[in-house]
């Protein structure tokens, strides 16, 4: 008997039909793709399954991972009429978080070992990110270190800009010939400045290692820190385990090097993984008893090496000693958590269950996100009883959200239950594994028109109107 496990989707499951065929076509035609759903289909057929399994996947039953795009099927958008949508603007602007302006809030989530899904790997994503305005955020687990990611890009970015792009539809808009002039006279850069990068991290056991790491991602340039809180220990993801899941040998981690491995080179997968890949084993157990697919669970945990399964909240005291940049905590899925985390004086708070890639069972994000935005906004309002806020800072800390993202009227719901930004992950790995650089910006174009074309339908012409319109409703269940 063989165990074919299920489509591996985030939603719904696509047609088998439609992947044979995706998979008989050869080389993608980015062209024939209308959605997100599209591309995720032509990633299956292009990308090897266990590399395709590693970015898709879940743990355990994956039933976190498939509430996650669930529960945006149940929120009912409820639109305005006979408003004045002849402008939609999408832009977003978030100084304390340095980033003076975003043409969409939309952002890029960090995503470990891009290079499995294709060989221009992160930064073919981060350039197609700056092209777009949208901020990318870089992860600790990355193929390519931040100071070649960090130098990559801003070359990429630099070479489009020279050649006259201006913005992410690479149109500056209809101007007189006086104005068309002073426009000429300005220098590229000057006039569309791409966002600042941001750095994903996890504390190590090794507190030196970890600042380390702060110091040269804030040499690169990273404008905000994004402490990853939700990972102490890996959860199962049972697709790796039953691939025995191993980085190819020709790719390692380039950012880190764990307390008492060898060193990132050569063959290694990552720190204290194996570097054999995809062994097969015909045995049950080994030879002290250990299941086979224990062993594998337990060579894949050891991604995690060297970080601090002891870590507290007081983690963020010592982190702000290290670096004056904003500190965003990403993980958060409890009031209480939000609460805690702006009492310790953290600057955002980011929503997320890890993709589904965690604890199986917890709740989908876009159902835990009203209650992170009502511990925050009380977080906030306890800290000014105590006057520890000055009356400048009575602004609530910014709330990132992730989970299930897929369209641009998921994009609307996140946003009107109090998000600020709106991060998206999977979406842009398949968009890089169908075409690389240009396959990333054509999956942020689609998202950007569907999130336009929501806004208009919706009557709501600038970001900040949604939060204010009164959008979206929980559907009511059937009772038939």
């Amino acid at each position: 008997i063989i165990f074919v496990p299920p489509f591996p989707r985030t939603g719904t499951s696509p047609p088998r039909r439609r992947v044979k065929m995706a998979s008989r076509l050869g080389a993608v035609d980015l062209g024939s793709l209308v959605c997100v759903d599209d591309f995720e289909i032509a990633a299956a057929a292009s990308m090897a399954q266990h590399d395709f399994d590693y970015f898709a996947g879940g743990a355990e039953t994956e039933g976190t991972l498939r509430a996650n795009a669930a529960a945006f099927r149940d929120l009912t958008l409820w639109p305005r009429v006979l408003r004045d949508v002849s402008t939609v603007d999408t832009a977003v602007s978030l100084p304390e978080l340095g980033l003076p302006c975003l043409g969409v809030p939309i952002i890029a989530a960090p995503v470990a070992m891009l290079k499995i899904a294709h060989p221009e790997g992160e930064p073919a994503a981060a350039i197609a990110c700056g092209k777009k305005g949208v901020l990318y955020c870089a992860s600790q687990q990355a193929t390519t270190s931040i100071e070649k990611l960090s130098s990559v890009r801003e070359e990429g970015i630099g070479r489009w800009m020279s050649e006259g792009t201006r913005n992410d539809d690479g149109d500056r808009g209809h101007t007189s010939d006086g104005d068309d002039a002073k426009y000429e006279q300005k220098s590229p850069k000057a006039r569309n400045p791409p966002p600042n990068m941001w750095f994903q991290l996890y504390i190590f056991s090794d507190r030196q290692e970890t600042e380390g790491l702060v110091k040269r991602a804030e040499k690169c340039g990273c404008a905000a820190f994004v402490v990853t809180v939700d990972a102490p220990v890996l959860g199962r993801r049972e697709r790796d385990v039953r691939n025995k899941f191993a980085l190819r040998k020709e790719l390692r981690l380039e950012n880190v090097v764990v307390t008492g491995t060898k060193k990132n080179t050569g063959a290694g997968s990552e720190p204290g993984t194996e570097t054999q890949s995809r062994r097969r084993t015909t045995t049950s157990t080994t030879g002290t008893g250990t299941t086979s697919t224990t062993s594998t669970q337990a060579s894949i945990a050891k991604r995690v090496g060297g970080r601090d399964t002891s870590l507290t909240w007081d983690f963020i005291k010592w982190i702000k000693t290290v670096t004056n940049k904003p500190i965003i905590v990403k993980g958060i899925v409890r009031k209480d958590d939000a609460k805690l985390a702006v009492k310790h004086g953290v600057h955002g708070v980011w929503v997320s269950n890890h993709g589904g890639r965690q604890l199986d069972g917890a709740p989908a994000t876009l159902r835990a996100l009203p209650g992170v935005v009502q511990g925050v906004e009380e977080g906030t309002r306890d800290l000014l009883q105590t006057k520890l806020f000055s009356k400048k800072k009575q602004k609530r800390i910014p709330i990132i959200f992730d989970g299930g993202v897929r369209r641009g009227a998921d994009v609307v719901k996140a946003l009107a239950l109090g998000a600020d930004l709106v991060a998206v992950g999977r979406p842009l790995v398949w968009g890089l594994a169908c075409g690389g650089e240009h396959g990333v910006e054509t999956v942020l174009d689609i998202l950007k028109e569907e999130l336009t074309t929501a806004m208009a339908l919706c009557g709501v012409a600038k970001i900040a109107d949604i939060k204010n319109a009164k959008l979206v409703a929980r559907r009511r269940r059937s009772r038939l």
